[in-house]
């Protein structure tokens, strides 16, 4: 392997996931050079686990819990990988999947990260995701969420961005637009590392040939849909080109009232409203932001323009 590959895996209190995902890794047919699991003060053992049954792992033990985006981005400081791959801990991979993503980046030296084909774990005749994408709102949605795996999403192609909980990452990437925004904690941070990327001019390849198995949550709490409301407000500030953020606000104001609406019916009103509001609070900061942004952006409006797709 004439580049290295390092895993970066952030790790609270899933001792339970661990066996699983290591394994996986360990049966790669492209074996990764080192694998980071970032831990984040986990109180069910993880750390000891890992020490004696994982000893070929790096363990960075976190005394304090700084939160996932913060996590990651400790895990991606310590590596040495040429190519870095984020990997949720709640994960199985193919044996297949480190040779097929790293194998894609190579083939397209544009491209700054690879999504994968990411299936249920529990029923792997349903897929969890096939890569993520914007609506003409620039609302982030994942394709194929909950769809048959019947193979409607077999081709390799271009998408707006990857999964953070299985992607694979050029360093390069990084140390040009930066890690995670610490600010997001977590939810849609990497919808805003994708777009920062696009807007510095690196592409995302889907390779539905790279197949990861993920346990998701059958249900998403009320803090999940507070911080996804909160940072949906920030993905936009921080990213959207001033032209495209004017032109198109009624459509983006259109959209977070029906999505509100829509929240509202399901019961969980009360912290799509928390998340919207805090999202304001955070416009000083993310326009602060905003500005780096914007001036390391070196493609085109039509070329943003066409990373939003149909419907708001």
């Amino acid at each position: 392997m004439s580049e290295p590959v390092s895993v970066v895996i952030p790790n609270w209190n899933g001792k339970h996931h661990l066996a699983t995902c290591l394994d996986s890794l360990r049966q790669q047919t492209l074996p990764p050079e080192e694998v980071i699991v970032v831990d984040d003060a986990s109180s069910d053992g993880s750390v000891e686990f890992l020490r004696e049954s994982y000893p070929w792992v790096t363990v960075i033990a976190r005394r304090l819990n700084g939160g996932f985006t913060s996590t990651v981005n400790a895990g991606v400081a310590a590596c040495r990988g040429t190519f870095v791959a984020l990997l949720n801990n709640d994960t199985e991979l193919h044996p297949e999947w480190l040779a097929r993503m790293v194998q894609t980046l190579k083939a397209h030296e544009v491209a700054g990260s690879a999504a994968c084909k990411m299936v249920r774990f529990h029923d792997r005749s349903v897929l969890d995701g096939a890569g993520d994408f914007l609506s003409r709102a620039a609302s982030p949605y994942t394709r194929g969420f909950g769809e048959p795996d019947d193979g409607r999403y077999s081709v390799r192609e271009s998408i707006f961005g990857a999964c953070a909980g299985a992607a694979l990452y050029r360093r390069q990437v990084f140390d040009s637009v930066g890690g995670l925004d610490e600010d997001f904690i977590v939810y849609y941070d990497d919808v805003d590392l994708a777009f920062r990327a696009q807007l510095a001019g690196f592409t995302c390849v889907y390779e539905p040939a790279a197949v990861c198995y993920h346990k998701r949550g059958a249900t998403t709490g009320s803090n999940a849909i507070r911080l996804q409301e909160r940072n949906l407000t920030a993905v936009h500030l921080k990213n959207l080109p001033g032209p495209l953020l004017l032109i198109g606000f009624p459509v983006l104001l259109f959209s977070r009232f029906r999505r509100l609406y829509r929240l509202v019916r399901e019961g969980a009103g009360r912290p799509a409203l928390r998340g919207t509001l805090q999202g304001l609070r955070l416009i000083p900061r993310m326009l602060a932001k905003r500005r780096q942004v914007q001036r390391s952006r070196r493609v085109s409006l039509r070329y943003v323009l066409s990373l939003l797709g149909e419907g708001a």
